[in-house]
């Protein structure tokens, strides 16, 4: 089976999302955070053409939102590889036409890349002893969990349109 189109488009689609999530991402602002962007469009290609493909479109993406974002490099390609990983156990293991993997796998994923992203931070921060500790449980009620909240609402938007993508195993069947 040959390279779809969708391959094709998936840096250009990654590259745009990363402009949008870090310019105009910030007038959807809900509960003071922002939609994931990269992070959604990674889950859902993890979802359909698997793991492996969805940790190279994580570091791609991750590799974007870093050139944009004017954190530390790599910090995001890192997170979004992890959240890539967790995502991955939802392909073909269950179903990503089941209501609730998709579901599962942003929920997991953006828990997955806050904790990474956090994580790193809180080393880089502990690195330079001029700043303090992160405040985790601050930070996780302020960020991470509107976040969940945010991306889990944004893939129950996308699923309708998640569910008419042709995975590689429906195309293979259908030679």
């Amino acid at each position: 089976m040959g390279i779809g189109i969708q391959f094709y488009l998936m840096a250009p689609l990654l590259g745009v999302a990363s402009i949008l999530q870090t310019t105009t991402a910030n007038r959807l602002v809900v509960a003071g955070v922002k939609p994931d962007l990269v992070l959604l469009i990674v889950v859902i290609w993890t979802l359909i053409y698997g793991g492996s493909s969805g940790v190279i479109w994580a570091f791609v993406g991750g590799i974007w939102l870093d050139i944009f974002s004017g954190g530390p490099m790599g910090i995001s390609s890192l997170s979004l590889m992890t959240a890539a990983v967790v995502a991955s156990f939802g392909h073909r293991t269950f179903s990503r036409f089941n209501l609730l993997v998709p579901i599962l796998a942003i929920v997991l994923g953006t828990l997955s890349f806050s904790f990474t992203y956090l994580g790193v931070l809180q080393i880089l921060a502990m690195l330079d002893v001029s700043q303090g500790a992160l405040p985790f449980q601050q930070t996780f009620d302020n960020i991470v969990a509107p976040s969940v909240l945010y991306n889990t609402t944004l893939m129950l938007i996308a699923m309708p349109f998640l569910n008419r993508i042709p995975d590689n195993y429906a195309a293979e069947r259908n030679l």
